[in-house]
């Protein structure tokens, strides 16, 4: 509603612009700008730019808008009554109505994406203290792609328009859940997976493997959006449930549950028992059948509180607790899921292998590639391992239980951080009396914290326990922000652009929003400039952090690994020397080799005498602090547990 409001305010103000510069404002009334007016020359000549503008003239153009307005108007209060995306999506299934509903269902679902993407370029503009259309631009055009991308793959996957009788496919029985032969997996001729592998049906699969290194391609091509989505290439033989791969991805949607890497980026529908639905709804079932399914994954997964929440208000790890509800809920053969559990705390983590071990113990084929290997290795009846080499990599299986078979896993890298000197410094960040609400619900009340130079601090706490909100407003607080935001005894708000650079830096959970330049070599020189560092510094830095060679500055930045591009970010936002660093789960979709990147990345910081903040759920992060505050219950207190007795912060 409040989108559609804006929408329908904004062709109004766009009506009156352009009356005003291509068809004048003049049409009688009092004057209110007696603006000159110049005649274009031949032969355009009938156009006549400015000219006077007049209350009357005013008045016409408001009017002449007020009909298109009003139907914008009209479809968000009809949407905010009726869920318009879940009628479409019936409609889309058959009937003369099919088509047009088919692009209502993308239509409706796109637009919040792109609202979305605008505000959060615009806070990442902001952070990095760029101005420029560039730095806006390019980051919501990448962004849109990718929602359009990925809006079609999960549409794609749960079977959305298509007809009965391919959504509902049979599978031969008894045949293996997955049979490659053979099979070669490629993005062009720089790179391949080859895989030869036979899955049983029932069980739980884990699929290990670096970032980058293949995993969400071979779930990809299982599910088929490797060929039909991604233009990839598959040679070999490759069976699913003894059906084709070469089949659609909407041909085995009834047998084939998919859970995306990313999955803000997939919902559909505008909220959360919608979009548990969507499958159901879209595959046929009846409002009963749909209803008790939603009831039933919700149930599962511990989540039916936020049945009537808004997708585009679900914290992190609430996205992918939903996105699994939504996969699973129409009682896939296999389900497929991409680092689930990356955003998710202790408890959640906990809740979602219990309910992946309890789907394949009642038959369900669970493939789950994921880097936070300990708890699915207990319960994992088949762990494979992607490995690189040879210009691409290869799919090893290690055996039952995660015994080692074919070859060793590397190892990880130590967790346990090295120790630290006392920290003596003087305080640089004082937070008092902080209040955050978001949606109506309150998630701190009299918050404070305080941070010395080279401290670095963990914040904790459940799933959507307000951890991002918090690193948010005390890198954007406003002089409205209710509570005390100091970096060195000066207020945040009270400081403009240039000198909040050099208070406060935050790496935010998006982190990619941040990079906007075509190399690597370019961000970093403007990174440079904008803080008026040495040249050079930047680069220096990121090529120190992620120990690559100085060619990769001529790369795109989209073409590093995740790891790499955390990395670049890290160093862009150092490049002012921000007395305090803030960073919103920093080993997010990272491999073990490259969260340890990260980790020294942010020691190196500390060390510089930066004062560090970082939200995290993941245990080696929260063993680098010298304190960790745990936010729960609207307080942020000090978690006993892990504060380190040797830190000593100077008054």
């Amino acid at each position: 509603m409040r989108a559609a409001a804006l929408l329908a305010l904004a062709f109004v103000l766009l009506r009156l612009l352009y009356q005003g510069l291509f068809r004048g404002l003049d049409r009688g009334g009092v004057v209110l700008a007696d603006l000159p007016s110049w005649r274009l020359p031949h032969p355009i000549d009938h156009v006549v730019l400015l000219g006077p503008v007049t209350s009357q003239g005013i008045q016409a153009a408001i009017v002449s808008a007020l009909p298109v307005a009003g139907i914008i108007l009209g479809f968000g209060v009809l949407n905010a009554v009726v869920d318009l995306s879940a009628a479409c999506a019936r409609a889309s299934r058959g009937g003369p109505l099919r088509s047009v509903a088919q692009a209502l269902v993308i239509a409706w679902a796109t637009f919040p994406g792109l609202v979305g993407s605008v505000t959060d370029v615009r806070r990442a503009r902001r952070l990095r203290g760029e101005r420029g259309a560039a730095s806006l631009l390019v980051p919501v055009m990448e962004r849109t792609v990718e929602r359009a991308v990925a809006l079609g793959a999960s549409m794609e996957v749960r079977g959305f328009a298509s007809v009965r009788s391919s959504s509902g496919v049979a599978s031969p029985h008894p045949s293996p859940a997955v049979h490659l032969h053979g099979v070669t997996l490629g993005h062009d001729d720089a790179w391949h997976l080859r895989a030869d592998l036979t899955l049983a049906r029932g069980g739980l699969v884990l699929l290990t493997g670096p970032t980058g290194g293949g995993k969400s391609t071979l779930l990809r091509a299982l599910s088929g959006l490797h060929t039909a989505v991604d233009g990839g290439s598959l040679a070999g033989r490759a069976h699913v449930l003894g059906l084709p791969r070469d089949l659609p991805p909407h041909a085995t949607a009834s047998l084939v549950g998919v859970v995306a890497q990313h999955p803000r980026r997939s919902f559909v529908a505008e909220t959360v028992a919608a979009e548990i639905a969507f499958a159901s709804a879209v595959q046929g079932a009846d409002d009963a059948e749909v209803a008790a399914r939603v009831a039933r994954a919700a149930t599962g997964l511990g989540i039916t509180d936020l049945l009537g929440a808004a997708c585009a208000h679900l914290s992190a790890g609430q996205s992918h607790l939903v996105a699994i509800a939504a996969a699973v809920a129409h009682d896939p053969v296999l389900l497929l899921v991409d680092e689930p559990l990356a955003d998710l705390d202790l408890a959640s983590r906990t809740r979602v292998v219990a309910a992946l071990r309890d789907l394949a113990a009642g038959g369900t084929t669970v493939v789950v590639a994921e880097h936070r290997t300990d708890a699915l290795r207990e319960v994992a009846d088949v762990v494979l391992r992607v490995e690189e080499g040879d210009g691409g990599a290869r799919v090893v299986r290690e055996g039952a239980g995660g015994a080692p078979a074919d070859a060793p896993s590397p190892p990880a890298p130590s967790t346990t951080p090295a120790p630290r000197s006392p920290t003596t410094h003087p305080l640089v960040l004082h937070v008092a009396d902080l209040t955050l609400a978001v949606g109506g619900r309150t998630l701190l009340t009299g918050g404070a914290l305080d941070v010395a130079a080279g401290e670095i601090v963990a914040v904790g706490g459940d799933v959507g326990s307000g951890k991002t909100t918090l690193l948010n407003r005390l890198a954007l607080s406003g002089r409205a922000t209710p509570g005390t935001i100091e970096v060195g005894g000066v207020a945040v708000a009270a400081l403009r652009r240039r000198a909040r650079l050099r208070a406060l830096a935050l790496v935010p959970d998006a982190s990619d929003d941040l990079l906007f330049r075509l190399t690597v070599a370019e961000e970093c020189a403007r990174a440079d400039r904008r803080a008026g560092a040495d040249g050079g510094a930047t680069l220096t830095r990121f090529l120190a952090f992620a120990g690559v060679a100085p060619g990769v500055a001529d790369r795109h930045p989209r073409d590093l690994s995740v790891g790499q591009r955390r990395l670049l970010v890290l160093a862009v936002q150092l490049a002012a020397a921000p007395r305090v660093l803030a960073v919103d789960e920093p080993s997010r979709g990272l491999d073990p080799v490259a969260a340890a990147a990260v980790r020294e990345a942010l020691r190196a910081a500390a060390e510089a005498g930066a004062a560090v903040v970082i939200a995290t759920h993941d245990a080696a992060f929260l063993d680098l602090a010298d304190r960790v505050l745990v936010l729960a219950d609207g307080r942020l207190e000090a978690d006993a547990g892990r504060a380190r007795p040797e830190a000593e912060v100077a008054p």
